[in-house]
């Protein structure tokens, strides 16, 4: 049996006070009213994609096969841009949809639009870049893009490229939000895998970001530009998975419907320095409708120390994972999105400034704000033993 290390820090309060001090500065106007949020879901008025999709606004050659719809609904994530408190949403790919342009949801404003314009032309082959190199051709995104939060980037890795065979890159992209500019990467290291289903999350405490290629760990330095593998025995975990860290505990968790496997499964590697970075089993009870769900929606709340879950198998209800107890718990509400399938993957992400969690599940659709009550949660236990596989 092999344990999870407990708690780093020395006190509960002490972590949320450091969380919420590292966080960057948030930008509202001046003696600006910010919105707040009722409990339970909420939809916000006006903020469908496809009112301003590319596509249909100007630069009809992006629309592939299948249209807007595809931005949300081809298999693509989103990262939330803590800085600016807003969710990004990034993605296209295959002969789906071949624009590369980003959306972005604000929480301050309540608005959502178009912040770039699809690069031009689009590509006419598999490559991994348009617009003369300068940009990333259109992908599905799956889980394989990052806020990296000490830089203000979003981190780009491989997906289904936009072309006829869909083919999976392997190519590292940074879009710098305060240039408004792409940046094609050239890392050292062993480079992971590109394939279906690719998992990443960012790391406040190391500044890393951390990624599986369902084979291996690997970290991820933007700042030196490197890769490290980190595990030394290859695993074999199907797609339908997303993964996230919880920074307390220091563990990259994994979860989704493992089509290796044929069953929903929880995985979990120890990211803390002296791990060995086995991947471990985790049995947890009562969260099948997270578990068994291809692609759900999963981000840690710092304000808990819990994980907190939202898929189209969950209907309005959210679920939250402790770790101490290996115990998911539902929290029922009523009023949530409508189950579009293909995935929620990084389009569910939470929010420390207003405190809330949102997701963007389908261009169709509005954006919901999710708030969950003070009542609905206690202070996480300590960790329980995981089973080494």
């Amino acid at each position: 049996m092999s344990s999870i290390s407990l708690v780093k820090y020395k006190t509960w309060s002490a972590f949320v006070a450091l969380f919420l001090t590292a966080l960057p500065a948030a930008l509202p106007a001046a003696e600006a009213v910010l919105p707040t949020f009722n409990q339970g879901w909420q939809s916000i008025p006006n903020t469908k994609i496809r009112a301003v999709c590319a596509g249909e606004n100007g630069f009809p050659q992006v629309l592939g096969n299948s249209g807007c719809w595809s931005i949300t609904g081809a298999w693509n994530g989103g990262v939330f841009d803590s800085r600016r408190n807003r969710l990004i949403v990034w993605g296209g790919g295959h002969n789906d949809y071949f624009g590369n342009e980003l959306y972005a949801f604000n929480l301050d404003s309540l608005t959502l639009e178009r912040l770039t314009d699809p690069g031009l032309p689009t590509a006419s082959s598999c490559t991994p870049a348009i617009a003369n190199g300068t940009q990333p051709n259109s992908r599905h995104t799956y889980d394989g893009i990052e806020y990296v939060t000490n830089l203000d980037k979003m981190f780009v890795f491989g997906g289904s490229l936009s072309c006829g065979a869909g083919n999976f890159g392997s190519d590292t992209w940074m879009y710098d939000f305060q240039t408004e500019q792409w940046e094609r990467k050239n890392p050292s290291g062993p480079i992971p895998a590109g394939d279906a289903g690719m998992m990443t999350a960012y790391d406040s405490t190391s500044g890393l970001i951390y990624l599986h290629d369902r084979r291996h760990l690997y970290s991820y330095d933007a700042s030196s530009d490197a890769y490290v593998r980190l595990s030394s025995d290859q695993v074999t975990i199907g797609y339908h998975m997303v993964g996230t860290i919880d920074p307390i505990r220091r563990q990259f968790v994994i979860t989704g419907h493992d089509v290796v496997q044929g069953r929903g499964m929880v995985y979990a590697y120890d990211i803390d320095s002296g791990s060995d970075y086995d991947m471990r089993t985790l049995s947890t009870s009562g969260g099948g409708a997270i578990v068994n769900a291809a692609y759900p929606g999963l981000d840690f709340d710092p304000t808990t120390g819990k994980f907190l879950a939202w898929s189209e198998d969950s209907g309005s209800n959210v679920y939250s994972l402790d770790l101490g107890t290996n115990q998911w718990s539902v929290l029922s509400f009523s009023g949530g999105p409508t189950s579009v399938r293909n995935g929620t993957h990084g389009r569910w992400r939470y929010s420390p400034a207003s405190g809330v969690f949102v997701v963007a599940n389908d261009v169709d659709d509005d954006i919901y704000v999710f708030k969950a009550s003070a009542g609905d949660f206690v202070r996480p236990n300590a960790p329980l033993d995981l089973t080494a596989e």
